[in-house]
């Protein structure tokens, strides 16, 4: 099956349109090897993408998560994990879409972050995949991980939480 190249300009005017119209949140198109996925974040600036030769794959990295920081908020999710009260110094991190939690950037490679280890605000903790595009999870804070819920290749709802990081001072 053959399908059309699609031209460079298409791809430019589709970006413009999601860019302009506000309802678009999360935007993906599949047109023979090319993907692309555009995801509208407040806190970031639109993301550029760039294309290479056959097979393609434009992905729009989600540089900060879902974040809530209420004292009184309560974590649910992962079956192992009940209910916790957030401290004033806690941020949870939450799935920004429905997906699989990949806890390394590759099968064999060492996780992205463990229980313990300092982060910055541009610090990948994890990938979450969403039809075979791969959206980094930035920490959007700096701090330390306090709890990480999810476990490696573990599928993952919108808004479950992944883990808590420690906010420094």
């Amino acid at each position: 099956m053959s399908a059309k190249a699609i031209d460079l300009k298409d791809v430019k005017a589709i970006i413009d349109w999601v860019n302009v119209t506000e309802d678009v949140q999360t935007f993906s198109l599949k047109f023979g090897d090319l993907e692309l996925s555009v995801s509208r974040n407040a806190q970031a600036t639109p993301p550029q993408p760039s294309l290479s030769a056959p097979p393609v794959s434009v992905a729009a990295p989600v540089p900060a998560p879902a974040i809530e920081t209420p004292s009184a908020a309560l974590v649910s999710g992962a079956a192992s994990v009940a209910t916790a009260e957030l401290a004033a110094d806690e941020v949870l991190i939450k799935a920004p879409m429905v997906g699989t939690f990949y806890a390394g950037p590759k099968p064999g490679a060492p996780n992205f972050v463990k229980t313990g280890d300092a982060v910055t605000a541009q610090t990948v903790l994890c990938i979450v995949e969403v039809m075979k595009l791969m959206n980094n999870i930035e920490a959007g804070v700096a701090g330390t991980v306090a709890r990480i819920f999810v476990e490696n290749e573990q599928p993952v709802e919108y808004g479950q939480p992944l883990m808590i990081i420690r906010k420094n001072g």
